[in-house]
């Protein structure tokens, strides 16, 4: 196959949502292990319970990863788009303005 580079950047991009679906089917996967919310005195009592721990960890992860890729692929499509990338803040911007985003504010209460 021979691909041009355009071509290459569309199929990474590709890529990069596949990996945002899988990032959230895993952290979804992993989220319904436990009954939500966690309180502080659950977590207390349950300090050495590795198997809790190990699916906190497992979701801490994930959504790390997830955070990552979804920054990856909005950057990505900015670039093939033609939009400004030295800053995420200007990337942000971009996906408001095209309704993407209801507002940069929600972004980060959501990322906070």
């Amino acid at each position: 196959m021979n691909l041009t580079r355009l071509d290459s950047e569309k199929l990474h991009l590709a890529e990069l949502l596949e990996a945002i679906q899988r990032c959230v089917y895993f952290l979804d996967a992993s989220s319904r292990k436990l009954a939500w919310p966690l309180k502080g005195d659950f977590l207390k009592t349950q300090k050495k319970n590795v198997v809790l721990f190990e699916a906190m960890a497992a979701i801490n992860e994930r959504f790390a990863k997830l955070q990552d890729t979804l920054g990856a692929a909005m950057r990505h499509a900015c670039i093939l788009s033609g939009e400004p990338t030295d800053s995420f803040l200007k990337i942000l911007s971009f996906y408001e303005k095209t309704g993407v985003l209801e507002s940069v504010e929600s972004w980060q209460l959501c990322r906070t």
